[in-house]
C-alpha cells in the first residue's frame, strides 16, 4: 500500500469510528503534512482519493468536510413477468419519451455546465488546427473518420486498457448516431430488441422512430439477471440487445465485470449481437474507470458506442463506434447515410487529445461530477420526505429519485409552470411502472456565485412542490 493510501485509510478509520462525524472539517493539507510527516503531494493525493470514493467533499475557499454518506437504496425493479414484446409507439408519453423543453433548466437535460468545460483549451486547439490548415482539410472527410483522430482515440483508450486498432474504429456524429447505425445494421423494421429497464429516454424515442419492438429487461440494484436474460435469448424472438453497462442513465447503476463478461459470452453463444451504449464510461467518480462489456468480447458480437459530446462539448456532435464483426455492414450503412463527419471538428479533437488536455479535463470533471452528485444528494435528503429513495451512482451526472405516493408525470407538468425541467419516470419505460420516480441532472454547480441559473433555488423549489403533493 502506498503512502497516500495508508494516510487515506487512517482518515477512513476515523470516519468509520465516528471520531470524524459527518460534516466535520478535516485538517488543512499543510497541517496534515506536519502531523503525519508526509509530503504535500502525498497529502493531496490522499484527499483526492477520499473525494473520489465519496468519503469527503470540498467547499470552495472553505476546505474539506466529511460527507454524509447516502445509503444505497434498493429501487423497485420491473418484474420478469413483464418481459414481453411491446411497441414503444403505443406507450409513448404525450410529449414523447425524450421531450425538449421550450425553456432551459439545468435540472432537465443531462449535461455539464458550460463554465466547467475547458473552453480556453479547446479554443487553443482550434486556432492551432486552423492556422496550419491545408487543402485536404476542406475536402470531403474520410468516411470512416480522419486517421489523425482515430489514432489519437486509439492511444487515449489504450490508457484504460482497451487495445483497439485505429482501423477498427468508425467516427460518427455522436453516440446516438453510432447507436442508430448499429440498430439499422443489425435489425429491420418490426424486429425486437432487448433493452434495459429503466432505459434512457433518448433510446426509446430512437427505437420508436425506427419502428422496432422492445422487450424490457429489469435492471435492479444488483445489475442484470443473466440467467433470466439468457432465457429470453433462448426464445429466439430477440434479434439484438441494447444496453448501457456503466453509470446507466437514469438510475446510475453499473454492471459488474462478471455481468459484462457474461453479456459478451451470451451474445457470442446465441449469435445475437449486443449494442453497448457506453457514453458515460469516462465519467466514473471512482479512482478507476470501468471497463465496457466490449473488453471481454472475443468474437466481435458487441458493438461498442461512445462519444466525446457528453463529457466535453455537446455541440461538437462527435462520437465513435467499434462494430466488431459487423464492421463491413456498419460501414456500408454509415456510407449510405453520411459523407463522413466534419473534418475540421475531427482535427481539432485530435489536437486536443494529443496535447494531453482531454485527459486532464476527463480527470478533473470526473471528480467535479462526483462532488456535484454528493451536494445534490445532501440537499434532496434534507428537503424531501424521509421515505424518499435517492440513487447513489458511482459515475455520470444524474440522480434517480423515488418518492412513494408521488405522481411524477403531474410533477413534471407542474414543474414546467415554474420553469423547472425534470424527467418523470414515464420517460424511461413503455410500462406504467416508474410512476413515482423522476430524474434530475446534476451537471450544474449549486454554489450561488458560480450559477447564473439559480440551480440551488430551482432544486429547493422542486422539493417544495413535491412536499406539497405528498404531504
Amino acid at each position: 500500500m502506498s503512502k497516500f493510501q495508508r494516510l487515506a485509510e487512517h482518515f477512513i478509520e476515523l470516519m468509520n469510528s465516528h471520531k470524524l462525524p459527518a460534516g466535520a472539517r478535516l485538517p488543512a493539507l499543510r497541517k496534515v503534512t506536519k502531523q503525519h510527516q508526509v509530503s504535500m503531494t502525498t497529502a493531496t493525493r490522499a484527499y483526492q482519493y477520499l473525494q473520489q470514493t465519496g468519503w469527503i467533499y470540498a467547499r470552495p475557499q472553505a476546505g474539506y468536510f466529511v460527507a454524509s454518506r447516502i445509503k444505497s437504496s434498493a429501487f423497485p425493479a420491473l418484474s420478469n413477468l413483464l418481459m414481453e414484446q411491446r411497441d414503444p409507439k403505443k406507450y409513448a408519453p404525450s410529449r414523447g419519451y425524450n421531450p425538449h423543453s421550450e425553456f432551459f433548466s439545468p435540472l432537465g437535460t443531462s449535461m455539464i455546465a458550460p463554465q466547467l468545460l475547458p473552453n480556453t483549451g479547446l479554443q487553443r486547439s482550434i486556432k492551432r488546427v486552423a492556422h496550419r490548415a491545408s487543402q485536404p482539410l476542406f475536402q470531403y472527410p474520410d468516411i470512416q473518420g480522419e486517421t489523425v483522430l482515430r489514432n489519437a482515440l486509439t492511444e487515449h483508450l489504450r490508457g484504460y486498457g482497451l487495445a483497439f486498432s485505429s482501423h477498427e474504429l468508425v467516427i460518427t456524429n455522436g453516440c446516438i448516431d453510432s447507436v442508430k447505425k448499429a440498430i439499422e445494421t443489425l435489425t429491420h423494421e418490426g424486429d425486437t430488441i432487448a433493452i434495459g429497464s429503466p432505459c434512457f429516454s433518448g433510446l426509446l424515442d430512437l427505437l420508436t422512430t425506427l419502428s422496432r419492438q422492445v422487450v424490457e429487461v429489469p435492471i435492479g440494484q444488483a445489475g442484470i439477471d443473466l440467467p433470466q436474460f439468457e432465457q429470453l435469448l433462448k426464445q429466439g424472438t430477440v434479434k439484438a440487445s441494447l444496453f448501457s453497462t456503466n453509470n446507466i442513465n437514469p438510475n446510475g447503476i453499473s454492471f459488474s465485470d462478471q455481468q459484462k463478461q457474461g453479456l459478451a459470452a451470451l451474445a457470442a453463444k446465441y449469435q445475437i449481437p449486443m449494442i453497448e451504449d457506453d457514453v458515460y464510461f469516462e465519467l466514473s467518480h471512482l479512482k478507476e474507470v470501468p471497463l465496457p462489456a466490449k473488453y471481454w468480447d472475443q468474437q466481435g458480437y458487441v458493438i461498442w458506442c461512445g462519444s466525446f459530446s457528453k463529457i466535453l462539448a455537446e455541440g461538437m456532435r462527435l462520437g465513435w463506434c467499434q462494430p466488431g464483426r459487423y464492421f463491413t455492414e456498419y460501414m456500408r450503412k454509415h456510407t449510405l447515410t453520411s459523407f463522413g463527419v466534419n473534418g475540421l471538428v475531427q482535427s481539432c479533437m485530435a489536437e486536443f487529445i494529443n496535447t494531453g488536455e482531454y485527459r486532464r479535463h476527463v480527470n478533473n470533471i470526473r471528480y467535479q461530477m462526483g462532488q456535484h452528485i454528493h451536494q445534490y444528494q445532501q440537499t434532496l435528503a434534507k428537503a424531501l420526505p424521509v421515505n424518499t429513495k435517492i440513487s447513489t451512482p458511482q459515475g455520470g451526472m444524474v440522480l434517480w429519485i423515488q418518492v412513494p405516493g408521488l405522481n411524477a408525470v403531474q410533477l413534471e407538468t407542474d414543474a414546467q409552470q415554474l420553469n423547472i425541467d425534470i424527467r418523470s419516470g414515464a420517460c424511461f419505460s413503455t410500462h406504467d411502472f416508474y410512476t413515482d420516480c423522476f430524474r434530475i441532472n446534476c451537471g450544474w454547480p449549486l454554489e450561488a456565485e458560480a450559477d447564473k441559473h439559480n440551480t440551488h433555488q430551482q432544486l429547493l423549489s422542486l422539493c417544495e412542490l413535491i412536499n406539497s403533493k405528498v404531504s
